[in-house]
């Protein structure tokens, strides 16, 4: 049905892409473990995301920094003078710190990245690849009715499709989970149709 022809691993895209996939694993994982609580993060995050209110909240945010800033400054300088009162100080510098959070906090939705965990994992992945001579190394991934042959020099591998826990896609790449922890990294690049 498909085979999957293995190559270098040497376009610099495929960096971003791993992390990517990886990230999404990790989010999947976690997803199932600790199901409640992503309920309630996604409630959370949909309620935030709302159409029109947030317009409305943003600019709420930005009207209620600049009063922050005020009082801060206001509480602030009488602080000051002598005799000076630290509680004065300290009120003021809390009431300006959290003017100047929501002033620049307001208008920027928070975008998720990618773990550093993603990341070194993403680069010893990689660099294992980038490390063999897929030229010397001929590697074939046959997939077919029965399974997934994984055909390396003398090496031969049979994974049934059911023993596949989970498929990840980006541009470039297909991430195969099987036997809990082992992956399959594979470039679309190098599927041919039989």
């Amino acid at each position: 049905m498909f085979l999957f022809q293995i190559s270098s691993y040497d376009d610099p895209a495929l960096d971003g892409e791993t992390e990517e996939l990886l990230r999404q694993r990790l989010e999947a994982h976690s997803r199932r473990a600790l199901s409640g609580i992503w309920k309630a993060t996604d409630a959370l995050n949909s309620y935030a995301d709302k159409g029109p209110g947030r317009e409305k909240r943003q600019g709420r945010y930005r009207v209620y920094g600049v009063v922050l800033l005020a009082l801060g400054v206001f509480v602030l300088v009488p602080g000051l003078a002598e005799p000076r009162a630290p509680i004065l100080i300290l009120t003021g510098i809390i009431a300006i710190i959290a003017g100047l959070l929501s002033l620049f906090l307001s208008g920027k939705g928070r975008t998720a990245g990618v773990p550093a965990s993603c990341k070194n994992e993403a680069k010893k992945l990689l660099a294992g690849r980038r490390a063999t001579d897929w030229r010397k190394v001929t590697t074939k991934i046959d997939f077919d009715e029965t399974g997934i042959t994984v055909t390396s020099g003398e090496s031969r591998e049979i994974i049934p499709y059911a023993q596949i826990a989970q498929v990840f896609e980006s541009e470039h790449l297909w991430l195969l989970m099987y036997h809990g922890e082992r992956a399959l990294l594979l470039q679309k690049k190098g599927l041919a149709l039989r």
